[in-house]
């Protein structure tokens, strides 16, 4: 072929892919549910724009806390100070607060401060309580295994007292980086996410969003067998958890609907603590057990023919504050409404709870269509707070809204369409709610800002430009936790 030919082929393909990517839509093709199909137009391949490039030199330089708890001195120390709670009084040091930044400040209902100053007041006095103070961080899979929330809880356990990893399931999809789970086989997990199992006949998934049992759902209308089944939990500290996380002397089980006896029993380490028999209910139960120190190792022993709901467990400080981490994968933070109401009412008011974080946004955006949509999203949310603070009266609420996520378009990894709109719908009618709004996404560095997080040495998020790393989950506890205590400095200088 003689060689004007190849040039007028080449001329006459980039021509076809020209026009064919013209008549593209910008926002691509859909092809299914994951599947987009996008070309690049002539601009884009001829005079492609520079990669817009986001600094975070400020957040690079944040310093956050080690996690790991190696000097037995400190660990010690710490032990002291929640066994002296309630008998000091309450120490705070405004000159430690690092300076807040505008772009991760807390938004407020018409700019009223104020909102948070009855919730600032509980935490004040938290530790001289005589149980835990409840926060609960609910959210979805950026929350998983504990991340983000550990280093929340240990900031926040540090500053107002209390100890202890908080509340959790007995089974869970992913390990937990503050308490080491042992669990045995035969346990079954139910949660509020995705397809309901089809032999469940009720919607009791308490304040964890799950349960979990050792035996089948069966029907009302059979009766359990006779065979007697057997199940155990194990619960140790994790040396690589905060040292907060790794003390705590209440562990509380919180169980019900069983047709049939149970035998519960708790062992320390060998020593067999208490085995009791609890006769079948169809309510709930809560049952507490106190420890003079930390448990090396605690084990839970069920053995019935029936197994009970098992809704949670507890491992907290006698005051102070107790800090639940709650992910759901794939929740956009309206499935609460699946729950069992009545029980869901009765559990929060059993822990206790001050205060909810709700974290969500993300998983609503790949399913997006338009800005309407956006919207609509939003007003389901402040429905769903509004749910919240008629069955917890008082309760006070901190909505986080989604972090950066990117598509990637061409070469270049972008913010997902919506993203902003979605953010925008979340604190609109967070703050008609009565909830206070913080802005992760502008926290982290607004537009575009992803990229520059998955190419941070070390990574602060993961190749899929979506989930953070260990190190970025730091980041943004600590920025988050940076907006709540200086506001609540602003309360503490105000009270004096």
């Amino acid at each position: 072929m003689r060689p004007i030919h190849v040039l007028l082929f080449l001329l006459a393909v980039m021509v076809g892919l020209a026009v064919i990517g013209s008549l593209v839509p910008a926002e691509g093709i859909r092809l299914g549910d994951t599947l987009t199909l996008r070309l690049p137009s002539a601009q884009q391949v001829l005079f492609p724009e520079p990669k817009a490039e986001v600094d975070i030199s400020d957040i690079l330089a944040v310093t956050t806390d080690s996690a790991a708890i190696t000097d037995t001195e400190a660990l010690a120390d710490s032990l002291m100070a929640d066994a002296l709670a309630g008998t000091e009084p309450f120490v705070f040091d405004s000159a430690a607060l690092r300076p807040l930044e505008e772009r991760i400040a807390l938004h407020y209902p018409n700019d009223d401060k104020q909102v948070l100053w009855p919730l600032f007041a509980q935490l004040q006095n938290a530790h001289n309580g005589t149980q835990p103070i409840r926060i609960m961080h609910y959210g979805d899979s950026q929350l998983e295994g504990d991340r983000i929330t550990s280093y929340i809880r240990n900031k926040l356990q540090s500053q107002f007292g209390g100890s202890g990893p908080g509340l959790f399931s007995v089974a869970d999809i992913v390990n937990s980086f503050s308490i080491d789970r042992i669990i045995s086989d035969n346990w079954l997990r139910y949660s509020v996410m995705g397809r309901k199992d089809p032999t469940q006949h009720h919607a009791r998934y308490g304040a964890l969003s799950s349960f979990s049992r050792f035996t089948p759902i069966l029907p009302d209308s059979i009766a359990p067998d006779t065979v007697l089944h057997e199940a155990t939990i194990t619960l140790r500290p994790l040396r690589r958890a905060y040292g907060k996380a790794q003390q705590y002397s209440t562990c509380e089980l919180f169980y019900g609907w069983h047709r049939a006896p149970v035998t519960i029993e708790l062992r320390n380490g060998e020593e067999l603590v208490s085995s009791e028999v609890v006769q079948p209910t169809n309510s709930m139960v809560v049952r507490q057990w106190k420890f003079t120190s930390t448990p090396s190792e605690i084990t839970i022993t069920f053995s019935g023919a029936d197994s009970p709901d098992v809704f949670g467990i507890a491992l907290d400080g006698r005051s102070g504050l107790g800090v639940d981490n709650i992910a759901a994968r794939g929740g956009a933070g309206y499935e609460f409404r699946k729950a069992d109401q009545t029980l869901l009412g009765r559990m929060y008011k059993e822990l206790d709870v001050k205060l909810l974080i709700l974290q969500y946004g993300g998983n609503v955006l790949p399913n997006l269509k338009n800005a309407e949509e956006a919207a609509q999203y939003g007003r389901y949310f402040g429905a769903q707070i509004a749910r919240f603070r008629k069955m917890i009266p008082g309760v006070s609420v901190i909505v986080i809204g989604p972090s950066d996520m990117s598509i990637k378009e061409g070469e270049n990894y972008v913010t997902r369409p919506y993203l902003e709109e979605v953010r925008d719908a979340l604190k609109s009618n967070s703050l008609a709610q009565g909830a206070v709004f913080w802005d992760m996404y502008e926290a982290m560095g607004g537009r575009n800002s992803m990229p520059a997080w998955v190419e941070a040495d070390p990574p602060l998020a993961a190749t899929d430009y979506t989930h953070f790393s260990p190190q970025g989950s730091k980041k943004v506890g600590e920025l988050f936790y940076t907006a709540l205590i200086n506001d609540f400095a602003a309360y503490y200088s105000a009270a004096q």
